[in-house]
């Protein structure tokens, strides 16, 4: 005959249900667990991988991209896309570099004024696809083409490079903080940081969310969705110039074409990071992750030794998986 159980074992039970789903409930625990797993793996792999060199590169690497990925994560969960955001990124270094290799201009004063055109094209983006009502994807997706074109007419198609030694390479892009941390990750927390709290701590973030959720709700609520939505596009822009100055800093060099690609690892990433395609759902610190398991993965297959060519179909799949377990997990947290 079995025993019922004890008050103290009926208790323990309830406090351990309790806490799995609290955890469960974590947005962001479905990233989290696939990015342990992966370093797990690599580590597993190759011993190179948990070093503190390798570490402080993942981070390097994941700051460009994370950079861009969570200013879009606040576009998408308005509910729109920017494709743009690469060519926005070559367009920011191209006017820079321009400045000074033709004009005689000094980097400080050059790069801001490369981040106020991609500002400037944020906000074409914006109008573009709030007054005309084009889906943001179609919208973006020309001036994508339109503004690489400009940054491959601007610089006859040459890369731009030889810069006189400056300060501004050390301060911006090659300085390493305790001699340890690259300084693109301290402009990576920064980043991050503010997007946080504009996303998750500000009244301007629940607009956001309401926007995306049912943007007709949120109008109906006397929320002027369209002035949210051309916002976003130029925070998203800003991100891809600010990206854009880091990276020539860092290289002391820009060419036309860099950024290709970017606009889709940065929307991969924030997905990764469980945000919704549809909007109305999403957080910073998910699509931060999400970054950094593209990051892991593409250094992991260098450590390893993987042919180029095969480095991306690899990723492709790590993408895939990493969504699976992040939806898995989301499916556990509602019905508990």
């Amino acid at each position: 005959m079995k025993s019922s159980p004890s008050k103290s074992e009926t208790l323990l039970g309830k406090v351990g249900f309790s806490w799995a789903r609290r955890l469960l409930r974590i947005r962001e625990l479905g990233v989290l667990v696939a990015a342990s797993l992966i370093a797990i793996g690599f580590s597993l792999a190759t011993p190179a991988f948990l070093t503190t060199y390798n570490i402080m590169n993942l981070l390097r690497q994941t700051s460009e991209l994370g950079i861009v990925a969570m200013a879009m994560t606040i576009l998408i969960v308005s509910g729109e896309f920017d494709l743009s955001v690469g060519a926005i990124y070559a367009v920011t270094g191209v006017v820079a570099g321009l400045l000074v290799k033709d004009h005689g201009w000094n980097l400080w004063t050059a790069a801001p004024v490369g981040v106020l055109c991609a500002l400037a094209l944020g906000l074409v983006n914006g109008l573009l696809t709030t007054k005309t009502m084009i889906h943001s994807f179609i919208a973006t997706l020309s001036t994508m083409m339109v503004f690489r074109g400009i940054a491959m007419v601007l610089s006859k198609g040459w890369p731009i490079s030889a810069f006189e030694d400056s300060s501004f390479f050390e301060v911006i892009g090659r300085h390493k903080l305790f001699g340890v941390v690259p300084i693109p990750i301290l402009w990576l927390l920064v980043w991050g940081i503010v997007m946080w709290l504009l996303l998750h701590k500000t009244g301007y973030g629940v607009k956001v969310y309401a926007t995306g959720d049912n943007v007709e709700a949120a109008r109906l609520a006397g929320i002027n969705t369209n002035r949210i939505k051309i916002i976003n596009f130029v925070i998203t822009a800003l991100a891809a110039g600010i990206s854009g100055i880091v990276s020539l800093a860092y290289l002391k060099s820009v060419t036309p074409t860099q950024g290709t690609g970017m606009e889709l690892e940065a929307i991969a990433a924030a997905v990764i990071g469980g945000t919704s395609m549809s909007g109305g759902i999403g957080s910073i610190l998910g699509t931060f992750l999400g970054a950094f398991i593209m990051a892991e993965v593409r250094t992991g297959l260098v450590l390893l030794g993987t042919d180029a060519y095969v480095q991306d179909a690899f990723v492709g799949l790590v993408v895939a998986a990493a969504v699976v377990v992040n939806v898995q997990i989301g499916r556990k947290r509602t019905t508990l």
